[in-house]
């Protein structure tokens, strides 16, 4: 059967959208996206894929075939190409890995980071009518990507996404739950991700146990026990760390450092720092520029990296 071969999608050739979203019509030949990316920030897919309609995926020594109905999510880097067959009919979402979640509401937070988190396909046969609902709503983002100057086109396109995240977490949810919220490095992983994400927002542990979907007690004993640091620690120490990559960085004045890692007090930031360094932010500058004017590596802030 001759092959023809598909590009990426709308969101992968503009290289900058977090979202994207590509309706596959029945054609007579298959079609076929390369989903390998050297890109820092690489695309999950999301595949909707209808009665009687078949696609392969290629991951590294083996070839998987999915007949619909059925939902795969294909995390980024986790196979090297999608085929649709001929005459088959699907929708296919592009997510920018890191970067998709902007268009979540804080209520998404906990399938986001499940999703995020996903190593490998998951797949999931469902019923016909979950696929046209499904597919109806990446119809509408695609619709919203194509029109962004409408009115309300952020807010539909946020509203479709999250309802399509949300109905595909949930056909795993049972499973999570049952494994009580993953191992340990799991966990560790959505909250150092959630971290990563939120530092500057300065939010309390219970915040972050809330986001996780556990008590503020199960996240300070998991932390204690596995990184021999309270989650509070962990949580000031990655502004510290922040702090002091810009202080190094450059010559932007510590108030707008301040004010950009959520500092409304330039005299709190300043005892802030001065609390977990021995040093005011700006001896710490002017130590770290003698030390590379000298020859010499910067000073170290010795906070032990994550699992």
């Amino acid at each position: 059967m001759r092959r023809g071969v598909a590009g990426p999608g709308p969101v992968a050739a503009s290289g900058a959208a977090p979202v994207g979203a590509e309706l596959i019509a029945s054609h007579y030949v298959a079609r076929r996206w390369m989903l390998t990316s050297k890109a820092a920030r690489p695309f999950i897919h999301l595949l909707c894929l209808h009665s009687a309609s078949t696609a392969e995926v290629c991951q590294p020594g083996k070839t998987t075939t999915f007949t619909g109905p059925v939902i795969v999510w294909l995390p980024a880097g986790s196979a090297e190409w999608l085929e649709v067959s001929a005459g088959a009919r699907a929708e296919l979402l592009q997510l920018r890995a890191g970067v998709w979640h902007r268009y979540l509401p804080p209520s998404a937070e906990t399938a986001y980071l499940a999703l995020e988190a996903a190593g490998g396909i998951m797949a999931r046969p469902v019923a016909p009518d979950l696929v046209t609902t499904m597919s109806r709503s990446i119809a509408a983002i695609a619709a919203e990507i194509a029109s962004p100057a409408r009115s309300g086109a952020a807010s539909i396109l946020s509203a479709e996404l999250t309802l399509c995240v949300l109905r595909f977490w949930r056909l795993f949810a049972g499973d999570t739950d049952r494994d009580e919220e993953g191992s340990s490095t799991e966990i560790l992983s959505r909250f150092r991700r959630l971290l990563e994400e939120r530092y500057h927002q300065h939010l309390r542990v219970g915040d972050y146990a809330g986001l996780l979907g556990m008590t503020p007690d199960r996240l300070h004993a998991l932390c204690s026990r596995e990184l021999k640091r309270s989650p509070s620690e962990l949580i000031q120490q990655r502004v510290v760390k922040e702090a002091a990559s810009r202080l190094e960085a450059g010559t932007v004045a510590v108030k707008q450092i301040a004010f950009a890692l959520g500092f409304k007090d330039t005299a709190y930031f300043n005892r802030f720092f001065r609390k977990h360094t021995g040093e005011a932010p700006g001896v710490w500058r002017r130590r770290v520029a003698a030390r590379v004017r000298a020859g010499r590596s910067p000073p170290t802030l010795n906070f032990a990296d994550w699992p």
